[in-house]
């Protein structure tokens, strides 16, 4: 997979939006790329599930977002480690052409902060549908936080895109095939308890 060609437009996007910013936006858009930017959002999350969950349903569903983004991060690893594309700031073709503002270690495809945002926002939007008529505004969250990866070229729009399909999909895969009967296993054993 070394060295394999990619898409022209892949990295003409992505010149594009780097070249857009500014020192004026460089804040807010580290900001919005900082996963501790993001903790008040996480521990509204768990909040959300205390409330709408009694105690063994609660415990589930933190299993299967744990689970999920347990995966998840395993297998954007395990991509990029075949794959290995590198970022575009550390490529010395890309390099030429972009501002930099920021460096990042490791390989670019597919964007980790993509999938992990992803995958969690499915989960809980999987989750607290029923009871948070207002939960798919999460949908923002890994718009922003997969935008910033390419507003700072540390991805490719490719690989940002790449990593909001897997991430959904791992997630959609853990809720329908895993995710849902544990969940109604905690309900069951609930009620069983309950009854004694």
């Amino acid at each position: 997979m070394i060295g394999m060609p990619w898409p022209e437009w892949d990295r003409d996007i992505l010149v594009s939006v780097n070249r857009l910013g500014s020192p004026q936006w460089d804040g807010a858009w580290s900001l919005a790329t900082s996963i501790v930017a993001w903790t008040p959002l996480y521990l509204g999350l768990l909040y959300g599930v205390a409330r709408s969950f009694s105690g063994k349903r609660r415990l589930a569903v933190v299993a299967v977002v744990l689970f999920t983004l347990a995966f998840t991060l395993l297998t954007t690893e395990i991509v990029k480690e075949t794959v290995q594309r590198l970022r575009p700031v550390n490529d010395p073709v890309m390099l030429k052409q972009l501002r930099v503002v920021v460096l990042a270690p490791g390989y670019s495809f597919f964007s980790g902060h993509a999938s992990n945002a992803a995958a969690i926002t499915t989960l809980f939007i999987l989750f607290m549908r029923k009871k948070l008529k207002w939960v798919c505004i999460l949908c923002l969250w890994p718009l922003v936080f997969g935008l910033s990866r390419i507003y700072f070229a540390v991805h490719y729009p490719l690989d940002v895109f790449t990593g909001w399909l897997a991430g959904t999909g791992i997630a959609l895969a853990v809720y329908f095939f895993m995710g849902r009967q544990l969940v109604d296993y905690a309900a069951y054993r609930e009620t069983v308890a309950n009854r004694k």
